[in-house]
């Protein structure tokens, strides 16, 4: 069985590393970007921004985790990870409780909790 294939059963996205994307993306599935991303990045379930991933512009999703590159600002409306190789410049927007930072991973911005998952989809409009 090929990895597309198996991707389009599993209901998983993977824009891969030989990629150049320049525009929206918006996906209704969980994302693996491990590509470059040269605008806006909408995800209605998880996105997941590689080492090899970096996304200059916007990102907003449910569920974002980023082992790669961002410059532009993040709108999260459940739960942000962060790991250690990430390098993320931007204002973020997370629920209060929901930022998980490891060692190592490196944040330049302002970065903005509210008390409730409600209010950053209030944001979003």
């Amino acid at each position: 069985m090929s990895k597309q294939s198996y991707s389009a059963q599993e209901g998983l996205g993977y824009l891969g590393e030989d990629l150049l994307i320049q525009g929206t993306v918006h996906s209704e599935k969980k994302i693996v970007v491990s590509c470059t991303v040269e605008g806006s990045l909408h995800g209605d379930q998880e996105i997941i921004v590689s080492e090899k991933g970096n996304v200059n512009g916007k990102i907003e999703g449910n569920v974002v985790v980023v082992a790669g590159k961002i410059n532009g600002d993040m709108l999260v409306h459940e739960r942000l990870e962060v790991n250690s190789t990430a390098n993320l410049h931007g204002e973020v927007h997370v629920p209060s409780g929901q930022l998980l930072i490891q060692e190592g991973a490196y944040m330049e911005g302002q970065c903005i909790t509210s008390k409730n998952k409600q209010t950053t989809k209030q944001l979003a409009s």
